[in-house]
């Protein structure tokens, strides 16, 4: 008998907004960390301001393709969005962007942290990871 293990707690509250989706599978479970899409983005625009480095999921953002264009996007450097994902650090946002946002960037080190030991979970029987972007 297989189970869904479903956190939506970054999506409560956003019902019918744009979500995204983190999924993996194994053979009997299937597991989902479910997030409201301003959160996503947000997350992925600053860290713009602290990575040179765009490649991967930042590469897929930035040209506005991946899971916006096929959706499930299958994330093939999970150990590289890892890093990028545990890399980030709140503390060095510039003013301006934590005053546009506030009340969204608290909440992005928990997210940071959640999705890292998301696909950390996902890689340790070595299940695929995809995002699916509705």
């Amino acid at each position: 008998m297989s189970s869904e293990m479903i956190n939506d707690s970054y999506y409560f509250g956003f019902e019918g907004e744009p979500q995204i989706t983190f999924i993996y599978e194994n053979l009997n479970d299937k597991y989902e960390l479910r997030l409201w899409n301003g959160y996503f983005e947000t997350l992925l625009n600053c860290m713009f301001e602290q990575f040179t480095d765009r490649s991967g999921i930042l590469h897929e953002y930035s040209i506005y393709e991946g899971w916006y264009e096929e959706s499930p996007w299958e994330i093939t450097k999970i150990e590289e969005a890892i890093q990028l994902f545990k890399s980030f650090d709140a503390t060095k946002l510039t003013e301006d962007k934590v005053k546009i946002s506030n009340n969204i960037i608290a909440t992005l080190p928990a997210l940071a942290s959640d999705i890292t030991i998301f696909l950390e979970q996902a890689t340790i029987n070595g299940n695929r990871v995809c995002i699916v972007y509705e």
